[in-house]
């Protein structure tokens, strides 16, 4: 399977660890490489600040609202790789520290990111669309559905995983989606099918 979008760089660019003193900057140090390194720094940099805040949630609730901002200001970066740490960060963010106003505020951009050209992306937009949409909302469930059908086995294994995080208990007619999926070609879609179907499927 060739895969659309700027991951297609990494056969020839693969991707470089993070700096060894990268635990060792202090917040708003990661703010400003965030903002302004090169692409691997960048990346680097918001996957610390996500790791940093799921970590220590309480000591990193102060820089919150700063770090969603720089996660926010990022999620249309012109790397790829760069906007699937951008939007992991967020989500995050927002599971840790968020306000509901901002929770909303990033769901609606991971829908935008849902058309990404990257599969990348479109996979970490469709699991943060799993963690931070409200259980059943209607919304999120129309939008996550016809990421049953990509092409890409990562993208649908993500799709099903989100729909079984937001679906009620008892939706038929997303159990029978979803059940479409037990058959599926890849065995990480059919284990994730299987795990949403169970949650779904049955009554709450």
């Amino acid at each position: 399977l060739i895969r659309a979008g700027c991951c297609q760089r990494a056969a020839m660019e693969p991707l470089s660890n993070p700096p060894a003193d990268i635990a060792d900057l202090s917040a708003d140090e990661l703010f400003l490489q965030a903002r302004a390194g090169d692409w691997e720094a960048r990346r680097a940099a918001l996957e610390a600040i996500g790791r940093r805040a799921s970590a220590n949630p309480e000591s990193f609730r102060e820089d919150s609202p700063s770090a969603l901002a720089v996660a926010i200001g990022s999620l249309h970066d012109e790397d790829c790789h760069v906007r699937r740490a951008a939007l992991g960060c967020a989500v995050r963010l927002a599971v840790v520290a968020a306000s509901a106003e901002d929770r909303a505020s990033l769901l609606d951009r991971a829908f935008e990111l849902l058309a990404d050209e990257d599969w990348g992306v479109r996979r970490v937009a469709l699991s943060a669309v799993g963690e931070i949409a409200p259980r059943g909302d209607r919304n999120a469930l129309d939008a996550v559905e016809p990421f049953l059908r990509d092409e890409d086995d990562d993208v649908r294994t993500a799709a099903v995983a989100a729909l079984g995080k937001v679906a009620e208990p008892g939706d038929a007619a997303l159990s029978s989606s979803i059940s479409s999926l037990l058959d599926d070609d890849d065995e990480g879609v059919r284990q994730a099918a299987v795990r949403a179907f169970v949650r779904v499927a049955l009554p709450g």
